[in-house]
């Protein structure tokens, strides 16, 4: 294992390396890394030629190989000087491997099994290469290829050479297809058949020539943003910049660049140091970097390590030099982080600070004997170092939050933005900005130094106003309390109300200490009032408005109110200067009713008709709130009464149906006697629920509006009162109307207005046309109403006319009486005919009809039948019929059962009456229930009453019929029996009487018994009967089981 030392001495190393547990068939000649890919390079050996290993650290098992070919075919030949001339180099993506041996060039791809070489540069040594921003579409015209192969080309290539030259090109080639396109066997095969191989380079340019620089180039850099290039070029000693613009021509893309250079003198030199190795790095800085996350660059010389940003538009920036670590070697080769370079050397690695030359790491690699270490290959995508030997031993330097101590390295130089931008937690960033107040106070930049102890809050709070204090600094201190006080939490109210109001009572210190001209004046007052609209939760209201109005700052006052929505103080206020327009401005900005209320009598007292206006603006009013104000106002008898104007609005507009209101109304337009079309309106169309009738009639009547009055007593219905007093008037017209009001009132009471309306007339008007032009109004007087109020020897010469039409229409409504009357005759007639043949109705049944209640034969006894064709026995409908009628029926159903059993117990007739009889209704007392009622119903007993009626029907038929019976003649009396017969002529008269009353009572039982069928009147009324509840019937669930 490797041994490390950890400089800074911290829990976790920056950096670990671990050697990489994978054996190479051959030894190492270079290695390049990118997009987590490794590319390596391996010697001849054992018989085997040069060969690329390709590994996918993300899927170690995926591992491709490639051999290349010996440039020359001479039996024996071999490689030379293959560690000090053979360089590999990938682009970002890793899929374009450029193989650089001497002075042939290589080309190879994912999914070769052999790499290509590149004719056009044979006998052209390239050192270093750089691969430009890949491009979607290929540089020149291809052709189309089948059988699954495509086509793939690289982005523009710089390559630097040995010579001092740059080249540039871009290669195309295919994939799919054929597994083994570099086959001998296959080449010779494809040359005999006429067909030659395509070529891979399309286009080889030389740009340009360090013709006064004999070192080779050892390393390129390039950056491009858009069209915005930046070149770096650098060898053992010099460093080179071109800066330009790409081209957009076909052909060769950085041209344009070198162009510039080759036609003028400007000086393409950066800088010129002592030789060195001339290794040259790029990585990507990080984002919290203080110059802006762009490319790094850093340039191993013989002074040491030259460090940079590239910048796309303005070439090598922010350079520095930092010296090498003191050893008796030099390092071999150079990586470089995001933050740290990485040195390496024949048996070590060393990390040093990018920043300074602060070493952070070093490791000791565990070699063996004649074991060397060749050099570092470097992954920008992920920041990864591997270190790779000329044994084939190859070890990961891995990087570990890099950034993680740059702030207190910073911190230390005084460099407070770039520790301020490496900061990783709060409390570090607290300890920078500490330490960058203090040299900020220091340097007397007193308000950038409150800023910092602000956001730290470190040192306590008590410290910094004391310093600030002893130097007078009152305006960083109101800055440091402000910020002190909008970094405090909500939860801390005792904290937030002390420096809250302090830092007004500072405010208000300096506002007084300016003139109130100055401009410094109003940036103070504009300052203040922002603090008191965010932190007016943290200020004890009352404390605040005493604190300014002790101190006289009126417009802090007034913006402290305005914030709280203080509506009552800022209207009293406006109201104690006067300025009713800024009062009224402010209530209608503000939506608190009380307000209006409270300011309401002052407001209507010095500017009524703005006051007014504003509260018809305002639709939630309570207008009986605001009567006392109203009646605070009295109009110039010349002026229009706003009072009136806004109970109008309330009550025609918004529909208030305040009777506070309506009989305010109702007396201001009583008091204006020149606005009766104004009052007449109101008393018609007011609500009789808000304006009280009689209280409008009283106060009508003592103002002398007697319309008025007369409209009101219509309105009460009164049509008497109203056309009295409108006839008092002499208004013809008004009682009319009055009078055609009352067709909805009692029966005549029309016609009886009217005729006192035509009364009127005849009696104020004696002229005979004025009284009939006054009979054609309505046609409920005719002329002989009219001729009673005439004098006695009037002439009525005008009414001949008119009295024969109305003779002529008396004998029309006698006809047509007389019509109406042989109508009724007729239907009458009609009806009794109906009568007659519902009493000869019959219903035919057959012998095996059943009756509906005990299911036997229906003619085994008596029965009923009703038109349904449902019968009943006598008995079983008088038995059903009982458990079905209401306790009153049930009662006098008893009571004729009574009655009529014991008339037909006595031989005697003689009257009987309810209330006589043997057995009444007052024998069952009304707390009797119905179960005991139906205990004494006797269906066999209410029959045989019923019954009865017809036996004594057939009885006085055969007496009808005895004088055509010779058996039943009666003989002839003697004479001496005249008074026994007599007799016998009053008792059969009395008996008459008897039986009609008998008859009475039965059909009245007969009525109850068999009125309807049982059957059919019991289904009508469960029709509307609802289901049963369940809580009411949860035992019977058995009686709904179907």
């Amino acid at each position: 294992m490797a041994s490390s030392v950890n400089v800074q001495g911290s829990d976790a190393p920056l950096f670990d390396v671990g050697r990489v547990q994978y054996t190479l068939p051959a030894p190492l000649i270079h290695v390049a890394a990118a997009a987590n890919k490794l590319v390596l390079c391996l010697s001849p050996f054992d018989g085997m030629p040069m060969r690329i290993v390709y590994l996918d650290l993300e899927e170690p098992a995926f591992t491709q190989e490639a051999f290349i070919s010996s440039p020359t075919q001479a039996r024996g030949s071999r490689w030379r000087d293959l560690h000090e001339s053979t360089r590999v180099f990938v682009d970002a993506s890793a899929v374009h491997v450029l193989l650089c041996a001497g002075t042939y060039t290589y080309y190879w791809t994912p999914g070769w099994t052999r790499a290509r070489r590149i004719m056009q540069l044979d006998g052209v040594p390239v050192t270093a290469a750089v691969f430009g921003e890949p491009r979607a579409t290929p540089p020149v015209a291809l052709p189309p290829l089948t059988g699954g192969r495509r086509w793939i080309w690289t982005p523009p290539i710089l390559l630097g050479t040995a010579r001092g030259d740059l080249v540039e090109t871009v290669l195309t080639a295919q994939l799919g297809g054929s597994d083994d396109r570099m086959d001998i066997f296959d080449r010779w095969a494809r040359m005999s058949a006429g067909s030659t191989e395509y070529p891979l380079e399309r286009g080889v340019y030389r740009l340009y020539s360090l013709a006064s620089d004999a070192n080779a180039i050892t390393g390129l850099a390039l950056e491009m943003q858009g069209q915005n290039v930046v070149i770096v070029v650098a060898t053992s000693s010099r460093l080179y910049e071109f800066v330009g613009l790409s081209s957009e021509v076909p052909g060769p893309v950085f041209q344009r660049v070198f162009d510039q250079y080759q036609q003028s003198s400007q000086s393409q030199w950066k800088t010129d140091l002592p030789r060195g190795k001339g290794t040259l790095v790029t990585a990507t800085l990080p984002v919290s970097w203080p110059y802006g996350s762009h490319r790094a660059m850093s340039w191993m010389n013989g002074a040491g390590v030259y460090a940079a940003q590239l910048l796309p538009d303005k070439g090598v920036c922010h350079a520095d030099l930092f010296a090498l670590p003191q050893r008796d070697d030099t390092p071999i080769s150079l990586g470089r982080t995001s933050l740290h370079h990485v040195l390496v050397y024949s048996d070590m690695a060393v990390c040093m600070n990018a920043l300074d030359a602060d070493v952070q790491y070093k490791v000791t690699l565990p070699l063996v004997a004649e074991e060397r270490v060749l050099g570092i290959a470097m992954d920008s995508s992920s920041d990864t170092c591997w270190i790779y030997t000329s044994l084939g031993g190859l070890y990961e330097l891995l990087v570990k939050d890099e950034a993680r101590d740059m702030w207190h390295l910073l911190l230390k130089r005084c460099d407070f933005e770039k520790a301020l931008a490496f900061c990783h937690d709060e409390t570090c960033r607290k300890q920078v900005l500490e330490k960058k107040g203090d040299a900020l106070l220091h340097a007397g930049q007193l308000m950038e130094a409150v800023e910092c102890y602000a956001q730290a809050q470190t040192p306590a709070f008590e410290q910094v106003v004391l310093s600030l204090m002893d130097v007078c600094a009152d305006k960083a201190l109101r800055r440091y309390v402000r910020l002190r006080l909008d970094k405090m939490p909500k939860q801390a109210r005792v904290p937030r109300l002390m420096l809250a109001t302090w830092l007004i009572e500072l405010y208000v210190a300096a506002i007084q200490a300016q003139e109130p001209t100055s401009e410094y004046y109003q940036t103070l007052l504009l300052e203040a009032q922002e603090i008191l609209e965010r932190h007016h939760d943290a200020l004890d209201a009352r404390t605040t408005y005493a604190l300014l109005a002790r101190q006289q700052c009126t417009e802090l006052w007034l913006a402290y109110a305005c914030i709280l929505q203080d509506t009552d103080k800022l209207v009293q206020h406006w109201i104690d200067q006067k300025q009713w327009n800024q009062a009224l401005h402010t209530l209608s900005a503000q939506s608190a009713l009380d307000a209006y209320y409270a300011s309401s009598i002052a407001l209507m007292q010095h500017a009524p008709e703005a006051t007014i206006q504003c509260w018809q603006k305002c639709d939630q009013l309570d207008v009986e709130r605001l009567i006392p104000a109203l009646l605070q106002y009295t109009p110039a008898p010349n002026e229009s009464d706003v009072v009136l104007m806004y109970l109008q609005h309330v009550i025609d507009v918004q529909g208030s149906k305040s009777p506070a209101a309506h009989a305010l109304r109702l007396s201001r337009l009583c008091e204006r006697a020149s606005n009766q079309s104004a009052l007449l309106k109101f008393v018609e169309s007011a609500s009789p629920d808000a304006l009280d009738l009689s209280y409008a009639l009283r106060v009508c009547s003592e103002a002398g509006c007697r319309e008025a009055c007369v409209r009101i007593y219509a309105r009460l219905q009164q049509y008497e009162n109203a056309v009295h007093l409108a006839l008092e008037a002499n208004d013809i017209d008004l009682a009319c109307s009055c009078a055609d009001l009352a067709a909805h009132g009692p029966s005549g009471l029309q016609r009886e207005l009217w005729l006192q309306c035509a009364k009127h007339v005849v009696q104020s008007q004696a002229s005979m046309e004025d009284a009939m032009a006054f009979l054609h109004r309505t046609d409920l007087l005719t002329v002989e109403d009219v001729l009673p109020f005439f004098p006695d020897f009037s002439v009525i010469d005008g009414f001949k006319t008119e009295i024969c039409d109305t003779l002529e229409g008396y004998v029309t409504r006698i006809d047509a009486l007389k019509e109406n009357m042989e109508r009724t005759s007729v239907t009458a007639a009609n009806i009794q005919q109906d009568i007659d043949r519902l009493s000869k109705r019959t219903i035919e049944i057959d012998t095996e009809h059943r009756c509906m209640q005990c299911a036997t034969a229906l003619l085994q006894r008596q029965f009923y039948l009703f038109p349904c064709r449902h019968g009943f026995h006598a008995d079983c409908l008088t038995q059903l019929v009982t458990q079905h009628l209401s306790s009153r029926r049930l009662r006098r159903l008893l009571q004729l059962q009574n009655e009529l059993a014991a008339a037909d117990g006595t031989s005697e007739p003689r009257p009987t009456s309810p209330t006589k009889s043997k057995v009444s209704s007052s024998s069952f007392p009304l707390s009797t229930s119905l179960e005991r009622l139906r205990e004494h119903v006797r269906p066999q007993a209410i029959v045989d009453a019923i019954t009865a009626g017809l036996s004594v029907g057939v009885a006085s038929g055969r007496r009808a019929l005895a004088p055509l019976d010779p058996s039943m003649s009666i003989r002839p009396a003697s004479k001496g029996k005249s008074s026994t017969q007599a007799e016998s002529a009053n008792a059969s008269v009395t008996s008459a009487s008897w039986t009609a009353q008998l008859d009475k009572l039965r059909a009245e039982l007969n009525t109850i018994v068999a009125g309807t069928c049982p059957i059919c009147t019991l289904s009508v009324r469960n029709i509307t009967a609802p289901f049963p509840d369940e809580k009411d019937h949860e035992g019977d669930d058995a009686d709904w089981i179907v």
